[in-house]
């Protein structure tokens, strides 16, 4: 997670007078194509029920392939609200309260682990229960470009048994800690991750090009590690972390839902704060929560993959959203900055 702290207060007035919105966003992401060498950007915005959709540079260099809203992408990191989500619907079909200690649905040789006794569900989804963001037995994969791969249910056991998570309740991101949320959402449903993700999300709100496989017989991005194309992520066991494949279509679709459903028991639960980093930054359950002076809160999400860079936020209260993808490694202070002033300035001067 990057925390943007910083530049939310440094973010220059845009005047809606000087020039139109749409205006605004093509030329600053022609800018950004031209100045940081980025293979291709697309920025979808929701806006009182209008999308929009901009693109620039390609989802493909070696074909000339443009973005459109139907191209598909890796989201990264965002995957982890739709994992919360889905833990916490599961929790409560289930009626178990997200206080409940995670160890009790977990294998008994993990159960032994005395230092997990006291690690609740919430912490997961918050990430205040001390797991670091990758555990120490990932181990050197044969092939970079999928360090996940080989990161099996016996890998994720064998950490657990050992491990000692620290108990000072701070807020430290991980990887580890959301995917142990799917595992934990699978044993208790007896239902895949994948399983749960089509009948909780994909199905409900109508989004039907979002699953954990890329189909390679619609409009494809490739992404790039430096010069290197990169491969879409296979997370095996913890993929609720982050390995959910979409197109910007789907995701704005995904952001509309939390707009029109902010009264539904799921929705409240997610995005209501837990625990708060400062003045700044609020942690809910898979959402950030950015606190902007003399305005609404917005909540939001980036992520990064090998190939790409993510980010999506939404205002409850203007009843607006944007996503952004860059089909490059490392860009997340780009995407982060462009999506947090369209949503500060440039939805919010309407």
């Amino acid at each position: 997670m990057k925390i943007i702290f910083s530049l939310l207060f440094c973010l220059t007035v845009f005047h809606a007078s000087s020039q139109s919105k749409e205006a605004w966003i093509t030329n600053k992401i022609d800018s950004l194509i031209g100045a940081k060498a980025i293979p291709g950007i697309l920025v979808g915005t929701l806006s009182n029920g209008i999308k929009h959709y901009y693109a620039g540079g390609f989802a493909e260099v070696s074909k000339e392939q443009k973005f459109d809203s139907t191209t598909q992408i890796e989201i990264g990191s965002i995957t982890k609200t739709f994992t919360a989500f889905i833990v916490s619907k599961v929790l409560a079909e289930k009626k178990i309260d997200d206080t409940a200690f995670i160890v009790t649905f977990l294998p008994d040789s993990v159960k032994r682990n005395h230092a997990l006794s006291q690690i609740r569900f919430i912490q997961l989804l918050n990430h205040t229960a001390g797991f670091p963001k990758l555990p120490n037995n990932m181990g050197i994969p044969a092939n970079f470009l999928q360090p996940y791969v080989n990161y099996n249910i016996n890998h994720l056991y064998s950490y657990l048994i050992k491990a000692i998570p620290k108990k000072d309740g701070k807020v430290e991101y991980s990887n580890f800690g959301a995917g142990l949320a799917a595992v934990l959402a699978e044993r208790i449903s007896g239902k895949t991750y994948d399983q749960l993700l089509r009948e909780n999300i994909a199905i409900p709100f109508n989004m039907k090009h979002t699953s954990l496989v890329a189909d390679h017989s619609r409009p494809i991005s490739l992404g790039y590690f430096n010069s290197q194309t990169a491969e879409y992520w296979d997370m095996n066991i913890l993929k609720g972390a982050g390995a959910i494949k979409s197109d910007p279509m789907d995701m704005l679709t995904y952001l509309e839902y939390f707009l029109m459903h902010q009264q539904d028991e799921i929705v409240k639960d997610i995005t209501t704060k837990t625990v708060s980093i400062n003045a700044a930054i609020d942690i809910a359950k898979g959402w950030h929560i950015v606190n902007l002076p003399n305005k609404p809160p917005i909540d939001w999400h980036n992520g990064g993959t090998y190939g790409f860079s993510t980010f999506c936020a939404f205002n409850k209260k203007e009843n607006n959203a944007v996503f952004i993808v860059i089909n490059a490694f490392g860009k997340n202070d780009i995407a982060d900055g462009l999506g947090m002033k369209i949503m500060a300035q440039i939805l919010s001067s309407n």
